[in-house]
C-alpha cells in the first residue's frame, strides 16, 4: 500500500519558553520547504477536583479555553516572526504524547522542545519528547539552545555516518538540509577495537603467536578513516556544493558525536527505535545525545523497526 507524501511540520507547543524557541527554529524548516506547519496542543480533560466547586462540565470548558488561548498566542507569536509560514492549530484531548504521533501521521518531521539546559536540567529529558522520538515514522528533532538565538544557520551539522542503510538515510538528510542552509556536513565514524581488529586476534595467535597482539593502530586508523571516505563518497558527488569535514575517531559514537557537535549548530543521528523495553533503559547513541547535547538532536527514525 502506497504511504502518502509528508506534506507538514508538526511542533509539540506546552507554553513553555524552549516550545516556543523550538516552534521558532521550526518555521525555518517550513518556509524553506515550502510546508505548512501544525501546532499541536494535546492534554487530556481534567479529571474530578473534589477541592475545587466546578462541575465537570465548567472545567471541562475551563480546559478548552485554556488549549485555545495557548494556541492562539503561539500561533500570533509566529505569524509576526515568519508571516509566510502557513500555520494550523490543532487542540488534542488524548496524552501529549499520543495526541503529537497522531497529528504527525504524514508529517515531514515533528519538533519537540527539551525541558532545559542548565547544569542539571540538560540531563533531563521531558517523557513526552522521549517517547515521541522513540515511536514516531519521521525524523524527530529535540530542540535545545539559547532562545534568543534559535534560527538555524551556516555552522556545521553533524551526523553519524556508519554506513548501515539507516544512517544513510540520515546522511542524505543532514546533506539535503546542509544544501538548503547553506552549511557544511561534518560526518562522524566512531570505530572501538573490538570492531576494528574484529575475529582475526584469535586467529591470528593460533598461527603466529603472542606476536600476533602486537597492533598496528596508525594502519587500522587510516584503514577507519578510508572506511568513512567511501560511505560518504556518493554523497560528494550528489551535493557537490556541500563542503564536508570527515571525522573517523577510536571510541564511542556518543562520545564523538558529543565532541563534534560543539561548534556545530545540529545533529542528526539514526535510531531503531526502542520499543517498551528498550525505551526505558540508557545508552543508545540517540538517547545520550538527546539527553546531553546542548545542540539541537534530529533522530531519524526506522519507520519499520
Amino acid at each position: 500500500m502506497a504511504t502518502s507524501p509528508a506534506r507538514y511540520i508538526v511542533v509539540g507547543i506546552d507554553g513553555s519558553e524552549t516550545a516556543s524557541a523550538a516552534a521558532r527554529w521550526a518555521t525555518v524548516f517550513a518556509g524553506k520547504l515550502g510546508l505548512p506547519l501544525h501546532l499541536v496542543h494535546s492534554a487530556p480533560a481534567p479529571g474530578p477536583m473534589p477541592d475545587i466547586a466546578l462541575d465537570p462540565a465548567e472545567l471541562a470548558e475551563m480546559h478548552r479555553a485554556y488549549r485555545a488561548e495557548l494556541l492562539s498566542t503561539a500561533e500570533r507569536a509566529l505569524r509576526e516572526y515568519a508571516p509566510g509560514v502557513e500555520l494550523t492549530t490543532i487542540a488534542a484531548t488524548e496524552a501529549p504524547a499520543a495526541g503529537i504521533l497522531a497529528a504527525a501521521e504524514h508529517a515531514a518531521m515533528i519538533v519537540l522542545g527539551a525541558t532545559g539546559a542548565g547544569s542539571v536540567e540538560r540531563w533531563l529529558l521531558g517523557s513526552t519528547a522521549l517517547r515521541v522520538a522513540g515511536s514516531a515514522r519521521c525524523p524527530v528533532a529535540v530542540w535545545r539552545g539559547d532562545p534568543a538565538h534559535t534560527d538555524p544557520d551556516d555552522r556545521p551539522i553533524v551526523v553519524g555516518a556508519d554506513g548501515s542503510p539507516l544512517s544513510a538515510a540520515a546522511t542524505r538528510l543532514a546533506f539535503e538540509w546542509a544544501r538548503l542552509l547553506g552549511a557544511p556536513v561534518r560526518a562522524v565514524r566512531a570505530w572501538s577495537d573490538s570492531t576494528a581488529v574484529g575475529d582475526s586476534v584469535p586467529t591470528a595467535l593460533a598461527l603466529m603467536g603472542p606476536t600476533a597482539m602486537v597492533v598496528d593502530w596508525e594502519a587500522i586508523a587510516r584503514s577507519e578513516s578510508e572506511t568513512l571516505s567511501k560511505i560518504i563518497a556518493p554523497y560528494r558527488k550528489d551535493f557537490p556544493e556541500v563542503a564536508v569535514e570527515e571525522r573517523s575517531r577510536r571510541g564511542s559514537a556518543a562520545r564523538e558525536l558529543l565532541r563534534a557537535a560543539d561548534g556545530a549548530q545540529l545533529v542528526i543521528v539514526g535510531s531503531k527505535g526502542w520499543g517498551r523495553i528498550r525505551g526505558a533503559l540508557m545508552g543508545s547513541t540517540s538517547q545520550n545525545l538527546l539527553h546531553r547535547a546542548y545542540r539541537p538532536v534530529v533522530v531519524f527514525r526506522d519507520p519499520d523497526a
